[in-house]
């Protein structure tokens, strides 16, 4: 084959070739300069704003924390206040029984009506209003509460369930105004709390201060310590102090300070003259007898996993007497030490189990402090130790951990939720654990309390699988003076988080002590309960326990 020829095919085949794939090669040419065009025509400017990222999606806890918020924000009134005089006054206010008669019988009950009036005697028309009622007898050393009814129109139902025979008295208060539960709920929400805290950190001898909270704002130059706890999702902040590290947070400390979110008109309704009114009537003393001969059940010993209704008892004779089973009445050592030999009891919670610790060491003396050698209050948020070797008698008691409302700074690194601490015991028959939390929390938005309650039943779910045997006992907080500062610590603050309590442990196999019941029955105004309300408390604590 000659050269000339085969150059000739060569260049036919190229041409037919660009003939073949030149369709494909504009298609491609095309959509390049439109994929191009496209891009520069849409670009956006550089001024556009960046659209914010979504927020992660709620985690379980999460959720219920929101759902029991909700809940307990439904009974909060929406009063808004306009002027002084148009609060519900306790003095204008007017109470009555309804379909009052000579006698009663035990086993019924008593209903008094009131009627609620502002300052000027105009007649309220909507509810919402703090109550706290009672029936009590001082010469039989008895008292109940009474179940508050809120009509929604001004007028509320109170009944008393009639538990003995003999005289009886009715008492009830006027807390605060609907006006000012919700001024105290909107203030309670309006920050991070009305505790700060400052964390002091310790390196070779050298120590700065810090500011810490539950949240912090980013502020320039400092950078921000996370101290975080995965499993319960607890987390609190610090500021980093300059040349130390996040780990040398070593102590911690609260302050007031010194914050309010009431109005001036507002602050007038919580003034002391104003607070737990008795609202009056033409109420006689009434008498109860017993009309028809006894029919009741018995009732049995008190044990954890029984649900606690309300009223969940009565005094009577100065001693608790629970409405669904038979307590045991624990009032000398050798009481309590009949229950405690060969067991291990752990108090964890605040000042108000500090008090059990005090009574068995200083007050009845079946057990002796190991390390520790004052009394009294002195330091008390220390962890402490107490022991009967020879009755085999092992108490500790332990505070529940960040927030606590203490001027003076403590030792943090020891610091455990009571979730945790729950988590890392055995457990075991000779094993009891005594839970209370509320006091230190009431300074602070209630989704913290919530959180830290559902993760307290959460770790004592845990152990009871592990160790159903051991003893869990939860102990609600308690009513405390009515001087307390309203807005920080006063005791509708105390109400929503009784409240919450009972919620979060119906159906888990733990004692319930109903200590706010105890102390509106007795109406005990002390933040650690003296006498025999607490001489009950301690007695049913016990019940449960042995």
């Amino acid at each position: 084959m000659s050269r000339p020829f085969i150059l000739i095919l060569l260049i036919a085949i190229f041409l037919i070739s660009c003939g073949w794939y030149q369709l494909d090669f504009q298609n491609y040419v095309r959509q390049l300069l439109h994929t191009c065009l496209v891009t520069t025509n849409h670009e956006e400017p550089s001024t556009r704003e960046s659209v914010p990222p979504s927020p992660p999606p709620k985690t379980k806890l999460q959720v219920e924390v929101d759902a029991m918020f909700d809940q307990i924000q439904k009974l909060i009134p929406n009063s808004t206040f306009m002027h002084f005089n148009q609060t519900t006054s306790g003095r204008n206010s007017v109470a009555f029984i309804v379909q009052a008669r000579k006698t009663y019988c035990i086993g019924e009950e008593l209903v008094v009506q009131l009627d609620m009036f502002d300052y000027l005697g105009k007649k309220k028309t909507y509810g919402g209003d703090f109550i706290r009622p009672r029936l009590y007898s001082g010469e039989l050393g008895a008292s109940v509460s009474g179940i508050v009814k809120d009509l929604m129109n001004g007028s509320y139902h109170v009944h008393f369930p009639l538990y003995w025979s003999g005289k009886a008295k009715v008492n009830i208060l006027l807390f605060y105004p609907s006006e000012g539960v919700a001024a105290l709920w909107r203030s309670r929400h309006s920050s991070q709390g009305f505790i700060g805290f400052q964390g002091k950190f310790e390196k070779f001898g050298a120590v700065a201060v810090t500011n810490c909270n539950f949240k912090l704002t980013e502020e320039d130059g400092k950078e921000i310590c996370e101290y975080r706890d995965a499993t319960s999702e607890e987390v609190f902040y610090c500021y980093k102090a300059p040349n130390f590290t996040c780990e040398s947070l070593n102590e911690m400390r609260g302050y007031d300070r010194l914050a309010s979110y009431l109005t001036p008109s507002e602050s007038q309704i919580f003034q002391r003259s104003n607070i737990a009114v008795e609202i009056a009537g033409n109420i006689p003393t009434i008498t109860v007898t017993r009309c028809r001969a006894s029919t009741e059940e018995p009732k049995p010993k008190c044990k954890t996993g029984m649900g606690s209704p309300f009223p969940s008892g009565y005094f009577y004779n100065y001693t608790w007497n629970p409405t669904y089973c038979n307590m045991t009445s624990y009032k000398t050592g050798g009481d309590f030490m009949r229950c405690l030999q060969g067991k291990k009891l752990y108090l964890i919670g605040d000042s108000t189990l500090r008090q059990f610790m005090m009574h068995f060491t200083e007050g009845i003396q079946i057990v002796k402090y190991f390390r520790y050698h004052l009394r009294g209050w002195t330091s008390w948020a220390l962890t402490l130790e107490a022991m009967n070797m020879e009755k085999d008698i092992y108490v500790s008691y332990k505070r529940h951990g960040f927030p606590l409302d203490h001027a003076s700074f403590y030792y943090f690194k020891e610091d455990l939720y009571t979730s945790q601490q729950i988590d890392r015991h055995a457990g075991g028959k000779d094993t009891i654990i005594v839970v209370t939390m509320g006091q230190h929390f009431r300074q602070f938005p209630l989704k913290i309390f919530i959180q830290r309650a559902i993760n307290i039943r959460r770790a004592v779910e845990r152990l009871l699988l592990r160790s159903p045997d051991t003893k869990v006992i939860i102990k609600t907080e308690n009513t405390r003076e009515i001087t307390a500062a309203v807005e920080k610590r006063g005791d509708f603050h105390g109400y929503t988080q009784y409240l919450v309590l009972r919620e979060v442990f119906q159906g888990i196999n733990v004692g319930f002590v109903d200590a706010w019941d105890m102390t509106v029955a007795s109406a005990t105004a002390a933040v650690h309960p003296p006498g025999y309300t607490f001489a009950s408390i301690m007695s049913l604590t016990f019940t449960f326990a042995c």
